[in-house]
């Protein structure tokens, strides 16, 4: 017979025991299912249609991008939580999938140590680009942000940059290799800036290009991940419990130790230890117990 676990204790194992892209997708379908079952939630306890969307909008705008730099520098921590907000089903399930597919085929050529640093680095890469691109171009409406394209969008470049030959297997086209499918995804997001998502497309394109000029400052051995994971080793650190040291004394140590108590009283810790050794420690007197205790805390 076999022990089963619930679907919220697989999360948790797989959470905690799963590498980089298993917690990286776990989050973003968590945020995915905390907003839009509020949101559910908030129309259903409502009449009026417009009340729960309001609510909605006023939540978003402390977890999406905005658009204009002045607004950033009052919620700076958006640059961030932005890359982790879907509301649309196939938008994040389009975005897991590339995560899972490309992240896998970077972890295996260089590890996992990688992941992290490309997805949040390319989503602010393309944060970045965007908001310059509002204060450039006068053509563009300027619209707040939310999802991980940018950052799926370095992976997938990233691979197709470390690994362009690699090949996968599509369904309806067979074995594609990678450079063929990124340099497909730049070009829709290319022509794509035309219609209603303008600012979204640019964004890709600005992670795609951090996941380009990443691999290729890598292979000519700059490693931008290095002050990036050492940072978050760092935070990650200050919220670890401290394990006690403990001390093992070498008989060398020991002996240093002993010569140093005047002779009387390392006679006495002798006589002491010879006593336990003989009849163990529940023999001992009181006042052998105080003076043993006393002579160890002075060590």
């Amino acid at each position: 017979m076999y022990g089963s676990t619930s679907i919220w204790e697989d999360i948790r194992r797989e959470f905690k025991s799963g590498n980089i892209i298993s917690r990286l997708i776990i989050i973003n379908v968590a945020v995915f299912l905390l907003l839009n079952v509020a949101f559910v939630v908030l129309l259903l306890l409502h009449y009026d249609r417009s009340t729960p969307e309001a609510i909605r909008n006023s939540i978003l705008t402390w977890i999406e991008l905005p658009s204009n730099p002045s607004a950033l520098l009052r919620r700076p921590w958006t640059v961030i939580t932005h890359l982790f907000t879907h509301f649309g089903i196939f938008h994040l399930l389009f975005n897991m999938l590339c995560l899972y597919w490309f992240g896998r085929i970077i972890q295996e050529f260089i590890g996992s140590k990688k992941i992290l640093p490309l997805y949040i680095l390319g989503g602010i890469s393309g944060a970045a680009l965007l908001l310059i691109s509002y204060q450039i171009f006068p053509g563009l409406t300027p619209k707040p942000a939310i999802g991980a394209s940018a950052g799926v969008l370095a992976m997938v470049i990233g691979a197709a940059t470390l690994v362009p030959d690699y090949a996968v297997f599509l369904i309806f086209f067979g074995s594609v290799r990678l450079k063929y499918i990124a340099f497909f995804m730049v070009v829709i997001d290319l022509v794509s800036i035309q219609g209603l998502n303008s600012g979204g497309h640019i964004a890709h394109l600005g992670g795609a290009l951090f996941g380009y000029v990443f691999i290729k400052q890598l292979q000519v051995g700059h490693d931008w991940s290095k002050p990036f994971n050492g940072f978050f080793e760092a935070l990650a650190g200050l919220f670890k419990k401290k394990e006690p040291r403990v001390v093992y004394k070498t008989e060398s140590q020991e002996h240093k130790k002993r010569s140093e108590y005047p002779q009387d009283k390392q006679q006495q810790v002798d006589a002491i230890l010879d006593k336990i050794s003989r009849s163990g420690y529940n023999s001992l007197t009181k006042e052998e117990k105080e003076f043993l205790f006393r002579a160890g805390k002075e060590e």
